[in-house]
C-alpha cells in the first residue's frame, strides 16, 4: 500500500498455481477451479454451536446480495459493493477501489446472506494508517452486533471471536475455510505495534458473528 491509497494489490494477491486469494493485509480461502472457495487438504468444520444461535425472532429473510454494511462498535455505516471472481482474477485480488469501500465476495458457493444462509459471507475493507473502513474493527469485542441490510431484509449479526493471524496462515486455518451457515466474516488487514506504517501489512484480521436476529422487509 500507498500511504493516500490501495497500491493495486493492497487487499488481496493471487497466487497463479493454486488461485490461493492472499491479503497483503487480508485473505480468503482458496479456490477450485469453478472459482468456489474451498480449502484444499483440509476438512470442512461442522457448524459452530454459536453460528446456530438464533434470537427469538428470526424471520424468513430469502438469501439476497448485501446492500449496506451497519457496525456501530467499529464506526461502520456505508454501503456494501459486490466483487466478483472474474474481478478478482483481472485484479489479481480482492482490491477495494477506495479506503472506504465494503467489498462483498460473491466467488464461492451459497454467498449470499438470509435467514437460510448456507454459508459464510465474505466482506472485505482496508485499513490503513489514514481513515479507511475497517480500521475501527480494532476497537470492537465479543457480543458486538452488526446489521447487513439486503432487498429482503435485515440480518443482525453478533461477533463471536477476532482473530489475527500472518498472511501465509491465513488460508490454512480451518476456522477461516470453514462452510459455517449464518456466518459474517468482516477480514482486513493488520499492524502490528511499532511496525512500519509505510510497509505492507504483514497479518490478517478476522472479525466472525453469528446470525442472531433476522427482520424481513415485507
Amino acid at each position: 500500500m500507498t500511504r493516500t491509497a490501495p497500491s493495486p494489490r493492497g487487499v488481496l494477491s493471487v497466487a497463479a498455481a493454486a488461485l490461493c486469494l492472499v491479503l497483503s493485509g487480508c485473505a480468503v480461502p482458496g479456490q477450485d477451479e469453478a472459482g468456489v472457495l474451498a480449502a484444499p487438504g483440509l476438512t470442512v468444520a461442522a457448524p459452530s454451536a454459536s453460528a446456530e444461535l438464533a434470537s427469538p425472532r428470526l424471520d424468513h429473510v430469502p438469501v439476497a446480495p448485501p446492500e449496506r454494511l451497519v457496525f456501530p462498535a467499529a464506526g461502520i455505516d456505508g454501503p456494501v459493493e459486490e466483487y466478483t471472481a472474474a474481478e478478482a482474477e483481472a485484479e489479481g485480488g480482492i482490491n477495494p477501489a477506495t479506503l472506504d469501500t465494503i467489498s462483498w465476495y460473491s466467488g464461492i458457493r451459497d454467498p449470499m446472506p438470509g435467514s437460510d444462509a448456507a454459508n459464510t459471507v465474505y466482506l472485505f475493507g482496508h485499513s490503513w494508517v489514514e481513515p479507511a473502513v475497517f480500521n475501527g474493527l480494532t476497537g470492537v469485542h465479543a457480543g458486538d452486533r452488526a446489521t447487513v441490510t439486503t432487498a429482503t431484509g435485515d440480518l443482525v449479526y453478533e461477533v463471536d471471536e477476532i482473530i489475527t493471524m500472518a498472511k501465509p496462515d491465513f488460508t490454512q486455518d480451518p476456522r477461516v475455510v470453514a462452510v459455517v451457515p449464518g456466518r459474517l466474516a468482516l477480514v482486513t488487514c493488520h499492524r502490528p505495534d511499532g511496525w512500519d506504517p509505510s510497509a505492507s501489512a504483514p497479518d490478517n484480521t478476522v472479525v466472525f458473528l453469528h446470525l442472531v436476529e433476522a427482520r424481513s422487509a415485507d
